[in-house]
């Protein structure tokens, strides 16, 4: 009989509790992101579309307010000068440290300006490099390592969860006894039971999913005899049948081979065993239940798979403020997206780019939003003549030639991944 070690979890963890979806990567970066001038460019010609009149918006360029929500960082401040140059107003600020929305904005927001203009979402940085480059760094000049994390807040939240992940699948063990076609796993117990591990983050397998059995010792087997501070399972056939063949294939040879990046969120659960509740008992910070699929993405560096999934979180708060009854006379136009931070050596400075995951158009007079995906968005904004800016975008910005910076972008999703090796 397969044992179970669900009722050790907390309940948002539980396989049976529900986890909202949010974007796939692989869906949103399937083309390069826009120059964030280039999209706000657009994005003004399409405030002034038939598109949009016909949803009932009702835009007046002279009383739309630019506001931002977004991460304070520096190499994001290309953002403001961005909007400032396009709307020629200094954008009002909806935003807090780590790409949050900022709720209680709204109203101090709607008293300045009766249409707000929103682009937000979360940062990450880029290095520019082979194989696809790399996430989650960002070249700052005045740092003395000239590198650091990109964006820090984001980073710092996702750290120790990576860490004791990696450290899990560096560690879980699988072979096979030689003479026979069983697989095994051998499993530190701090991954089974989580009063094993005096860590505040708590990674627990699914033992239900990923193994069988445990296997009795028998002394005439020696790799059945306990190893302290583990437990050994035979392996679930079903887990063998979904990982590559090449890989089953490693399994079932005599060398303890690590589980790596087979470790994926249908195998596990992670939490952080002091994270502050809220009343419905789930964490505050929203972005903790998606963090086994954050880390375990096979299709995304997982940097720019928190990114994405903290954007979805924020958007959600965003769209679902704007439906209060008491902004329903409001006019609300959100360009929500992923800003992506380059330091440009060539130029000698910071350019953002934006891939967008959606925007929400709130008609004066209405409290529920029209909706575009991402696609619709692409699909739209690809066919519009830009608008030219109110003020002089290359005085405004101190640079030009930014697309070169642009075509440096080289991230296809999947095609970064190569094969976890300890």
């Amino acid at each position: 009989m397969t044992p179970s070690n669900r009722s050790w979890l907390p309940p948002y963890c539980n396989p049976g509790a529900f986890l909202p979806a949010v974007q796939e990567s692989i869906i949103l970066f399937k083309e390069r992101p826009y120059l964030f001038q280039d999209f706000v460019a657009r994005a003004m010609r399409f405030l002034e579309s038939d598109i949009v009149r016909k949803m009932g918006f009702k835009y007046d360029r002279k009383s739309a307010l630019p506001c931002k929500w977004k991460c304070s960082d520096e190499s994001l401040f290309g953002v403001d000068l961005c909007l400032y140059a396009f709307t020629g107003q200094y954008p009002f600020d909806k935003g807090r440290i780590g790409g949050i929305y900022n709720e209680g904005s709204l109203g101090a927001a709607v008293h300045h300006a009766s249409i707000n203009l929103d682009f937000g979402g979360s940062h990450v940085g880029y290095i520019p490099g082979e194989s696809g480059g790399r996430f989650g760094n960002v070249r700052r000049p005045l740092h003395e390592t000239d590198l650091s994390t990109d964006c820090g807040h984001l980073m710092a939240t996702m750290e120790p969860f990576k860490r004791t992940y990696d450290d899990a699948r560096e560690n879980i063990l699988l072979f096979s006894a030689g003479e026979e076609s069983e697989v095994f796993v051998s499993i530190p117990n701090e991954y089974l039971q989580p009063g094993w591990s005096g860590h505040r983050i708590k990674l627990l397998i699914d033992i239900e999913r990923l193994t069988g059995s445990v296997v009795d010792y028998d002394i005439n087997k020696p790799y059945t005899h306990k190893v302290a501070g583990r437990t050994l399972f035979k392996v679930s056939e079903d887990f063998l049948a979904q990982v590559p063949p090449e890989t089953a294939a490693t399994f079932r040879t005599t060398e303890q081979t690590p589980i790596g990046i087979e470790l994926t969120a249908g195998y596990f659960n992670i939490y952080d065993s002091q994270a502050e509740l809220g009343s419905d008992g789930a964490p505050v910070n929203r972005l903790l239940p998606y963090m086994k699929i954050i880390l375990s993405s096979k299709l995304a560096p997982y940097q720019l798979k928190g990114a994405v999934t903290n954007t979805n979180i924020e958007y959600n708060k965003l769209t679902d403020s704007v439906r209060s009854e008491a902004f329903r006379q409001y006019g609300f136009a959100s360009f929500t997206g992923i800003f992506i931070d380059i330091f440009d050596e060539d130029i000698g400075n910071y350019i953002n780019l934006f891939q967008p995951i959606g925007i929400s158009i709130k008609p004066q007079g209405r409290v529920r939003e029209i909706e575009i995906s991402s696609a619709e968005v692409r699909h739209i904004f690809d066919r519009l003549e830009p608008a030219r800016p109110v003020l002089p975008l290359e005085e405004v910005l101190a640079y030009s030639n930014s697309e070169k910076t642009l075509e440096k972008f080289t991230y296809r999703p999947g095609v970064f991944q190569r094969r976890w090796k300890p």
